[in-house]
């Protein structure tokens, strides 16, 4: 105990005591520049950093799935209208289908998988879309569910198409501030087209 006195006076200097000291007077660590500061500041006296704004940069900089999957085996009322007049036969094509399609949806982008034995990767930076069409066709709305069709700067992957994913509706709402987000973040500015 006396140990703990002589190093809030300051004549004891033990690293690990410092930080034990600082949780219990309410105090914590400015993590941009390492100084002790109150555990209730928005700013560090010290350096000036504005924490809420560094803490929400580096939690944006971190990729997070927000999807990864496959689309549904039936995504469309017509295709139940398919699989019943076929007997069953489009059921397995539609299952082959979606078996051969992986979508992984990521707060930085979107990546498209496709192919069965062998497998062909896209990648679209959520930086490169300039907007997203929701499209709730009759026989998706039937079913819950909806298409997301995205317009990118990529002359590769000029549009893309999401399907079948359920709560596409509300991915694709997150995905559009993902998409501002990363633009902020980058430093990108969308170009017009005339």
């Amino acid at each position: 105990m006396n140990m703990v006195a002589e190093a809030r006076r300051g004549s004891l200097r033990t690293p690990g005591l410092k930080q034990a000291e600082t949780m219990e007077e309410g105090m914590k660590v400015c993590p941009a520049c390492g100084e002790v500061i109150q555990a209730a500041a928005h700013k560090c006296r010290y350096c000036g950093t504005d924490l809420d704004a560094y803490v929400a940069s580096k939690e944006t900089a971190v990729e997070k799935t927000l999807f990864s999957g496959h689309p549904k085996v039936i995504y469309t009322f017509s295709q139940y209208f398919f699989v019943i007049i076929t007997l069953g036969i489009a059921l397995v094509v539609y299952w082959l289908r979606s078996l051969s399609t992986t979508f992984t949806i990521t707060t930085q982008r979107v990546r498209f998988e496709r192919g069965i034995f062998s497998k062909t990767q896209d990648n679209l930076e959520l930086f490169r879309v300039d907007h997203f069409d929701l499209l709730k066709p009759f026989g998706m709305r039937v079913l819950g569910l909806c298409q997301v069709h995205m317009h990118s700067s990529d002359e590769g992957m000029a549009s893309v198409n999401l399907y079948g994913i359920p709560g596409l509706e509300g991915l694709a709402d997150t995905m559009r501030e993902c998409s501002l987000r990363e633009r902020t973040r980058r430093r990108v500015m969308p170009i017009e087209h005339m």
